[in-house]
This record gives C-alpha cells, sequence and structure tokens, in this order.
C-alpha cells in the first residue's frame, strides 16, 4: 500500500513511466521477513497497480506498457525466490546461534566431563542433521583413541568403537594429521574397508571427523558424526563443528587440569606429612569492624606438631590464642601476618620468642594461600650461633689487621729519620751513634711486635700477654714522644713535657709508651698546625696520672663516649684526620684495661682542645736498676766457619755482615744446590738453614749433610718460620741441633755461637 501511494504521488511528474519500481524493495523487505506467499501479493498488488496507471494501453499487444509489466512480473518471481531463500538461511543461523546458547548454558551445570561431552556430541548431531555421533579422546601412553561419549549406536557398535588406533578411521586419521577428515561415501571408500560391515549394519553412508586441538597444538582426542546419506559437509556444518570442537577442547583441558591440580594437592599434602620442614595454615579471625585480631589453625603437619610437642588434632579449629594466650604479646609478630595476607605477599623474618615455652630462634614464612596464610618455619638456633661466632672471628681478624698495620707503621717513622741521618755526609760521629741506637731500639720494638703480632691465636681468642717490669716512666714517655715526633714537627707544634724523673710504674714499657705515643700522635692529628700539646705525669695515692692535652678542635659531648670504641672518626675529626684505621685510643685503651688501668677523654666543645688522661696502678717514686742489656756484639765469640743458607738476599747478606764483624767467616748460599757444593768446599763448623723456603729444601739438604761422615761435627741450625710449634718438631725430626725463628736476631745466633753456650 505504501509503495503504491508513493507510486500515485509522483505520477504527475512521471505520467506512468515508473510504475513497479517502490514495489521491488518492499517485495524484498515482505518475503524475507513474513514470507514467499506475503512477497507474491505484494508483486500481484504491484502489478495491478502498474495495469491502473497504464490504463488501457497495456491491452495492446507488445506495446511497451505490456512488456514492461511482464517485466516486472518476472524481477517479482526471482525477488521473492531469493528472498525466501536468504529467510531460511537467518531462520536457520538464529536456531544454530540458540542451540549453541543453550548449549553452553547447560555445560556450566554439568560437573562429569563424560556428560559435558555427551551433551556437546548430541548437540552438534542434531545441527548437523546426523542420526549418529562419537567423541574420543587420546591416551597419549597408549597412543590410541578412547570413546568417551557416542549417540544413535547400540551397544555393540559402542564396544567396536572402544578404541581407535591413530591413523586407522576418520577418527584416527583426523588425530595423526591434525585436520578435518571427511568421508563421503564410506561404502566405497578404502578408509572404511576394516569397519565395511559394521558401516553398512548401521547403515552408514558418509563420516565426518573433526580433531580436538588444545591450546598448545597437542591433540586431545577427535569430534564425529556418521550421515545416513553420502555427502560432504556444507560451510555451516563446518564451522558448527569447530565450534563444538573447540567447546569439547576446552572441557577436556580443564578437566585434565583440575586432576592434575588434585594429584598436586595429593602430593603436597603427601610432601608435608612426610617433610622435616614445621608447615601450617591459618585462617583470619577478624572483628565486627573486619581486621584481623586472631587467627585459627586449620592445617598442622608433622614436624611442626613435633616442634611445637602438640597433637595436631586437638590444634585444628581452635584459635592461636587459646592454645597460645601469649603468642601475640611480641611487638610485630601478629603484624608480620597481617601484613602478609593485606598486602598478599610472602614475607619473612627470624624470630626468638617464648611465646609456647620454646627459645629457640626461627626463620619464618608467611605466604598467602587462598584466603587464608601458609607458614613455615625453620629452626635456625644451631645457624644463629654459628653467625655471632663468625661475625666474631671477623671482628678479631679486622682487630688483628688493623693492629698489625698501626703497630708496624709506628717504629717506621723514627727509623726513617735516623736513617737520613746516618746517610747525611754532614751528619757527626755522636749523630751517627745516635742515629744506630735509634735504629737499634725501634727495631727491637718491631721484633717484639712481631712476636706478639704473629701469634694470631692470642688476637683471635683476645688475650694479649704483657711483658711488666718496672718501668722509668721518663723513658717510657721520651720512647712515646720519639715515635710520634715526625708528625708533631711536621705540623710545628709546640711540645710541652712534664715527666719526673724518679717515676716508675710497674707495667710493660712497649705497651704503655705505645698508649702514649696514640694520644700524642691524635693530639698532633687533631691540631691545627703550631698548636700546643702538653704531656705530664705525676703519682697520686700510688697510681700514674698521665695527661695528654692539646689545643686542637675539640670533641663534642655527643661523641666523647664514641671516641675509645674500634675504628671511631667522630664528628669533625673525619675532616682533620692524617690517615689511620680509627684504632689507635680502642688499642690504647684495651692495653690501659690490661694493666688494671683506665683511660678517661675530656673536651670543653668543639674548637675548645681535648685531654686524654690515663691512670695506672703500681706508680712509685723509687730508683730502679735498669735491667741488664742482651748480648753485645763484638762479644765472646770464638772464630766458626758458617755456612748461611737463605734465598733472602738482604736477610742473609746482613745476616753474614754482623757475623763477619763478630770474627765468622761466613759463606751464603741462595738455593739448596749451591749450599751443598759449599759444605762440600769450605767444611763449615755451622751450617745454618732457612727450612722455610722451597728454594732452599732445608729438610733435604739436612739429610744430606748429615748423610756425609763429616756432617755428624757440624752444628746443624734451622731457620725456621713464625708457626713455631709445628716447625721445631719438624726441625727435630729432620736432625737439626737447633732453630732460630724468623727474623733471626743477631744477638741471639751470636750466643747461641759463643763458647760457654751449654
Amino acid at each position: 500500500m505504501l509503495a503504491g501511494a508513493l507510486h500515485w504521488a509522483i505520477f504527475p511528474i512521471t505520467q506512468s513511466r515508473v510504475t513497479f519500481i517502490f514495489f521491488i524493495p518492499a517485495i524484498v523487505l515482505t518475503t524475507t521477513l513474513v514470507g514467499r506467499w506475503p512477497g507474491a501479493l505484494v508483486a500481484v498488488m504491484g502489478l495491478v497497480n502498474s495495469a491502473l496507471m497504464k490504463s488501457g494501453s497495456i491491452l495492446i499487444p507488445n506495446s511497451a506498457e505490456q512488456v514492461a509489466l511482464i517485466s516486472s512480473a518476472a524481477v517479482s518471481v526471482m525477488v521473492i525466490i531469493v528472498g525466501d531463500y536468504y529467510r531460511s538461511l537467518s531462520r536457520r543461523e538464529l536456531t544454530d546461534l540458540h542451540e549453541l546458547h543453550e548449549l553452553s548454558a547447560t555445560l556450566a551445570s554439568i560437573p562429569a566431563l563424560p556428560e559435558q561431552l555427551k551433551l556437546i556430541l548430541a548437540t552438534f548431531a542434531r545441527i548437523h542433521g546426523a542420526g549418529k555421533g562419537l567423541i574420543a579422546t587420546l591416551d597419549p601412553a597408549r597412543n590410541v583413541l578412547l570413546t568417551v561419549a557416542g549417540v544413535g549406536f547400540d551397544t555393540r557398535a559402542l564396544a567396536a568403537f572402544r578404541e581407535i588406533p591413530i591413523g586407522s578411521g576418520a577418527a584416527g586419521q583426523a588425530c595423526a594429521e591434525k585436520r578435518r577428515v571427511v568421508i563421503e561415501d564410506a561404502a566405497h571408500d578404502p578408509r572404511c574397508a576394516e569397519l565395511r560391515g559394521l558401516v553398512e549394519d548401521q547403515h552408514i553412508r558418509a563420516v565426518h571427523s573433526t580433531p580436538l586441538i588444545a591450546r598448545d597444538g597437542k591433540v586431545l582426542g577427535a569430534l564425529t558424526v556418521h550421515v545416513d546419506q553420502p555427502r560432504k559437509p556444507t560451510e555451516r556444518e563446518i564451522r558448527i563443528a569447530d565450534i563444538c570442537a573447540r567447546k569439547a577442547s576446552v572441557f577436556i583441558e580443564r578437566a585434565r587440569a583440575e586432576e592434575l591440580v588434585g594429584q598436586r594437592d595429593r602430593r603436597f599434602q603427601s610432601v608435608l606429612e612426610a617433610s622435616g620442614v614445621p608447615f601450617l595454615i591459618w585462617s583470619p579471625v577478624r572483628n565486627e569492624a573486619g581486621r584481623i585480631f586472631d587467627f585459627r589453625f586449620r592445617y598442622v603437619n608433622t614436624a611442626a606438631a613435633q616442634v611445637m610437642r602438640i597433637d595436631p588434632n586437638e590444634y585444628v579449629g581452635k584459635r592461636v590464642l587459646e592454645v597460645m594466650p601469649r603468642a601475640w604479646d611480641e611487638a610485630g609478630r601478629l603484624e608480620m601476618y597481617v601484613e602478609a595476607l593485606d598486602r598478599n605477599e610472602v614475607l619473612q623474618s627470624e624470630r626468638q620468642t617464648a611465646a609456647d615455652g620454646n627459645h629457640a630462634w626461627y626463620h619464618i614464612v608467611a605466604s598467602p594461600l587462598d584466603g587464608d596464610l601458609a607458614v613455615w618455619f625453620a629452626d635456625i638456633t644451631q645457624r644463629k650461633a654459628q653467625e655471632r661466632q663468625l661475625v666474631e672471628a671477623d671482628r678479631r681478624k679486622d682487630e688483628f689487621l688493623a693492629t698489625l698495620a698501626h703497630e708496624l707503621r709506628n717504629p717506621l717513622a723514627p727509623i726513617r729519620q735516623a736513617a737520613s741521618i746516618a746517610r747525611s755526609p754532614d751528619a757527626t760521629d755522636a749523630q751517627r751513634r745516635w742515629s744506630n741506637n735509634v735504629i737499634e731500639r725501634q727495631v727491637q720494638h718491631m721484633s717484639l711486635l712481631l712476636d706478639d703480632l704473629l701469634d694470631v691465636s692470642r688476637i683471635t681468642h683476645g688475650t694479649l700477654q704483657l711483658r711488666r717490669q718496672q718501668t722509668d716512666v721518663q723513658s717510657m714517655v721520651s720512647a712515646a714522644v720519639e715515635t710520634a715526633r715526625p708528625l708533631i714537627d711536621e705540623r710545628q707544634h709546640r711540645l710541652d713535657v712534664d715527666v719526673a724523673a724518679d717515676l716508675h710504674v710497674y707495667g710493660d714499657p712497649l705497651r704503655l709508651a705505645q698508649v702514649l705515643s696514640n694520644l700524642l700522635t691524635n693530639a698532633a692529628k687533631y691540631t691545627n698546625p703550631r698548636g700546643d700539646i702538653r704531656i705530664a705525669a705525676t703519682e697520686k695515692g700510688g697510681e700514674l696520672v698521665i695527661s695528654v692535652e692539646d689545643s686542637g678542635i675539640g670533641i663534642t659531648s655527643e661523641d666523647l663516649p664514641k671516641v675509645f670504641g674500634m675504628f671511631a672518626q667522630v664528628g669533625s675529626s673525619q675532616d682533620h684526620a692524617a690517615g689511620g684505621l680509627g684504632i689507635g685510643l680502642a688499642l690504647a685503651k684495651g692495653i690501659a684495661d690490661l694493666h688494671g688501668g683506665r683511660i678517661e677523654a675530656a673536651s670543653g666543645g668543639v674548637g675548645r682542645g681535648s685531654r686524654f688522661t690515663v691512670h695506672l696502678p703500681g706508680a712509685s717514686r723509687s730508683q730502679v736498676t735498669a735491667p741488664a742489656s742482651r748480648v753485645a756484639l763484638n762479644g765472646h765469640a770464638t772464630h766458626k766457619r758458617i755456612l748461611l743458607a737463605d734465598d733472602n738476599r738482604d736477610a742473609a747478606e746482613s745476616l753474614a755482615i754482623i757475623l763477619r764483624l763478630e770474627g765468622h767467616e761466613v759463606e751464603v748460599a741462595y738455593d739448596g744446590a749451591v749450599a751443598l757444593e759449599s759444605f762440600a768446599l769450605k767444611r763449615p763448623d755451622v751450617v745454618l738453614l732457612d727450612i722455610g723456603m722451597p728454594k732452599i729444601n732445608g729438610y733435604e739438604v739436612a739429610k744430606e749433610i748429615r748423610a756425609r761422615p763429616e756432617g755428624r761435627e757440624v752444628l746443624l741450625i734451622a731457620i725456621t718460620g713464625w708457626a713455631q710449634d709445628s716447625d721445631r718438631a719438624r726441625s727435630r725430626a729432620a736432625g737439626f741441633d737447633h732453630h732460630l725463628t724468623k727474623p733471626v736476631e743477631p744477638e741471639a745466633l751470636i750466643e747461641l755461637l759463643a763458647p760457654t753456650h751449654g
């Protein structure tokens, strides 16, 4: 009616030239939406409308109006046919979509995989127009397809299709080739030859099989339909097959994944029960505001139950505070577990708690687990003890190395200065003698220091032996000033020394001089150039009081307690320190403590100088006879032929010169072979062998010498390393008569060679 009205509306303009054009879309819409017969009715109305507009001209044979009317009728028929075809397609598409939607909705409510696959198969077979179908899944271990769902087959047929080898039949070939297999006519296709009887019995004429492919590309099985007429699948059927195959693949993968998860859970629980690592699971307990204030036991493995000394069955289901009322007394313990849940992160800590009566250390790992909290804890008490031991050992090692460097550095300054004076062509004989005395005294100091510092076991165990004797305080202070003098002179300080001549103290003169030299060195370092330094000593109530005062940069009240710490470099002093490891004051305090004394530090503040006061017991004002000196050079040695074998050329030559000055005849060898040759030629009275050097090979040389007839008359002396106990035992076993420790002290060797030596 609308198309006719439009034609009559434009009739005054067109004058019947366009009589049918608006009816063509009307026919298409009516046919597509309603059907072919309503479309035919619209076409008839259009033809009548055209005839009325043409009036009687259509009755004229072969007229243009008659031809146009016939053409319009033909077009109407074609439009009706096409519209009806597309209408049927649309209705089929809607039906397919409805079927697939119903399938998806129903699958979600079916828990078991076989029922899910059977529903997918039934829906696909119905859409496909097939009466029979199978779904088979792949068994990778046996490489066969196992039928899990079927429709339209009797029991005998299902038994025949129970196992399908890969490569056999349409389903087996689809899995082997990973592509769809179509058998258009099963009666004549050679691929069905093995099942020809079954095919004919079940009235199967065509087979369409689609492989089930997982997301990773692996074959899961095949979806197969059997048609009772020979034909190829349509594009629609292929599309539906792909959709159903994807659905089946998803549910197979999901079922297998759930099975794997279940297996892992069972294995995980078995492992947890058998594990020696304590493990438990807590569920949070919240208050009305939703905040966690406690946890409830959900699981406790055997190891955790043994550590906690509990029965897991009695704890599971109970709150932590019910069984351990003091569990959350320790600050931060509950907060760590709450934080792990709130942040959904794995948190770790090391704690020692007495909440359950156990004072051991534990390494705790808190891990969120699906709203609960998994807690692992391992006993690390032994590890903590070992860590403390390692830290202590490392601290003692560092103290040893620092002490070694610091104590060896102090005597080098006067030695260097004295050597420079001795080499100067302008130096007088008195100055050279003074230089030699300084060098000898400082070398003696270094020898004693090396004897102490190389004994690592004493440093490691914190034991430092003192060589106590009545000591002249004035000499002790002079030795300290001598050590610190280069730095004091370099910075042009004014030094004031006030020490009574008759003042004595019972202590280790070397260590006490070291204390004072450290204090003087610090004073020189932290005092601006041309400053004032004063050292004074007095006796008060049997106690020696020595103070070292400077006009330096001073120390703040906050830093005063820290100055005696190891490696301390506090406050502004860091900017003024002229090197050093920060151990001087700590070492000085340690030595004073060993003497039963103490050191005090005082300062008026920054820029107002500092004062360090040493208090030592055992002070007196008595005159003490100086101890006898060690054996002097050029003493009472008789002439001897000596063979000295040492690969350290400087040490060997210097010792040889000293022995020659004593009147001995000395031959030097720098390796074992030369030593044996020299022994054969010179036939010495004394042989000194450095047994610690591979180049000398002292033990073998000693054996060779003892094996010779003249070797039994030789005094054989071993020069051993600092590990004296082991070297001493080895030298006795090798046939040596005596041993000397490196570095060899000339006085000890001269005394050993003296005629009065037992």
